[in-house]
């Protein structure tokens, strides 16, 4: 191990003492630095206390910023010193202590002016501050004004005082009486009277500690006025909406006169969903354990097995089902009214047919033109309901409703229907229609409307139902299609195997391009 020599022990000796010394000067440096360890007092001189007393707020345009430190006499007149935090005011400030509460507490309000900062310590003179109107100040005014006044006119004016006393005295002892009772009520509720100033204390206590909260809600109420002001624009035009939505939904509820029935149909389904609300609730937990065991079944592998219990056999149920699903025929003329259509909604009895055969279009109504404003059918018109079964347009009637002046619920007074009606046509008759609305094995509807031109004939051997009875021989079935034509053209190659011969009229015919 190195061990130290003596030149090194008094070298390191010295180095130490050095450090201590320099610690310590480096530490009364710093002390004697404020920016580091105390905030700056600034002063201002009074000429009187005003009852304000160290440890009160001291603000800036209502804000605390600091508190008074030291209050002490210089002079003739009062050197209080106060802290502004990390603020600072100029050299022209003003300084005033103000009122705070109703009880008497006291705050210092600086006024900041000037360019100039006041630096630390500083002094802003008499001149510079003010301090409240207190009672001996009232007590020195009247003193004041009550030395020039003349002697002999105020003893003139206290005996007629006096006069006037004497000739009130009935009622003048009357009244000290009450004063007298009053006087001696305070003094029995004198401890009530003390907390009651005692409460009266802390309530002004804590509203001198939320006044900045205070001022805080009154600036954001302010706040939000101006933005009610702001928006009172929109909110005239919301309320302008509003009343255009309340036209157009009366306009709509006028349009169709159906609508209060629809809603009363509404009215009874709801009605009828919350009577069974139970049943409806049953079926979903009886449901909820047939899925798990159908989800179990199905897990069972690439295949489930399902088990119906209490169905009848097969051979049994297959006519029902054949009648609930097989293919309906549709009756054209009560097909309409069936679905609720409107009279003036019905296909025109003498227009054109679409060309797959099915009925032609309704007559477009005039209305939405300068010519036409509308509504084309007034709202409860007989037009706007579904017709009758004897008020069916037809050829030589396209629109009978439109000469009826009574509606279902009312009337006469409704203006006729501005809808282009086509020109009777009486000898127009009837032509069959869509294929697909026939009954099965059986021609298509006759419909009214100019036939549409022929269908072009579907490919060799294509399945297709005929629109109109086919030639060739009558068999029990009227839309009979008769079997395809012989094929025409080359015979075709034999292919591999043993051939069957050709039968009847289905054997095709050699044109020469065959062996």
């Amino acid at each position: 191990m190195r061990t130290l020599e003596g030149s090194n022990r008094i070298r390191n000796g010295l180095a130490g003492m050095l450090i201590v010394i320099l610690v310590i000067g480096v530490g009364q440096s710093f002390s004697g630095i404020p920016q580091l360890f105390a905030q700056p007092a600034y002063y201002g001189q009074f000429t009187d206390s005003a009852g304000l007393n160290a440890g009160d707020k001291v603000r800036i345009a209502g804000m605390d910023v600091g508190t008074v430190k030291s209050l002490k006499i210089d002079g003739d007149k009062v050197l209080i010193g106060f802290d502004l935090g990390a603020r600072q005011i100029g050299t022209e400030s003003r300084l005033a202590i103000r009122t705070e509460t109703i009880l008497g507490k006291r705050v210092l309000e600086i006024e900041p002016r000037g360019s100039k900062l006041l630096r630390a310590s500083g002094v802003l003179p008499v001149g510079q501050t003010t301090t409240p109107y207190q009672i001996y100040d009232a007590v020195f005014d009247v003193t004041k004004a009550a030395s020039g006044w003349d002697i002999d006119t105020v003893k003139r004016s206290l005996n007629v005082l006096s006069e006037t006393v004497d000739q009130t005295y009935p009622h003048l002892s009357a009244a000290l009486d009450g004063v007298a009772r009053f006087s001696d009520t305070i003094g029995k509720r004198d401890e009530q009277f003390k907390q009651l100033l005692a409460n009266a204390n802390k309530v002004a206590a804590v509203l001198g500690n939320r006044s900045e909260q205070i001022n805080r809600l009154a600036v954001n109420a302010q706040t939000l006025l101006a933005a009610v002001n702001e928006r009172r624009a929109e909110v005239d035009s919301l309320l302008s909406n509003i009343s255009l939505i309340s036209q157009q939904f009366t306009g709509f509820v006028n349009d169709n006169p159906n609508l209060n029935h629809v809603l009363e149909q509404l009215k009874t389904i709801s009605n009828v969903l919350v009577k069974h609300k139970t049943d409806l609730s049953d079926v979903l937990i009886t449901a909820s354990k047939f899925m798990g065991a159908l989800a179990e079944a199905i897990g069972s592998g690439p295949y489930f097995k399902v088990l119906v219990v209490n169905l009848l056999p097969y051979q049994i149920l297959q006519p029902w089902v054949d009648a609930a699903f097989k293919k309906r025929g549709i009756d054209p003329e009560e097909f309409w009214r069936n679905a609720g259509l409107p009279a003036f909604r019905f296909p025109d009895p003498n227009g054109q047919r679409q060309p797959n055969g099915a009925p032609p279009p309704a007559p477009t109504p005039l209305e939405g033109t300068p010519d036409h404003p509308g509504p084309a059918v007034g709202p409860g018109s007989p037009c706007s309901y579904t017709p009758p079964p004897d008020g069916i347009p037809t050829n030589a009637n396209p629109l009978p409703c439109a000469g009826l002046t009574q509606g279902p619920f009312g009337g006469p007074g409704y203006p006729n229907a501005d809808v282009p009606i086509s020109a009777p046509n009486p000898a127009a008759g009837y032509a069959p229609g869509v294929p697909s609305a026939a009954f099965p094995g059986e021609l298509s509807p006759s419909i009214q409307g100019v036939p549409a031109p022929p269908l072009a004939p579907g490919p060799p051997g294509a399945r297709t139902v005929p629109v109109a009875p086919t030639p060739g021989p009558a068999t029990d079935i009227p839309g009979y299609a008769p079997p395809p034509n012989a094929l025409v053209g080359p015979i075709p190659p034999p292919g591999p195997g043993p051939q069957v011969p050709p039968v009847g009229d289905l054997a095709p015919v050699d044109q020469g391009g065959g062996a």
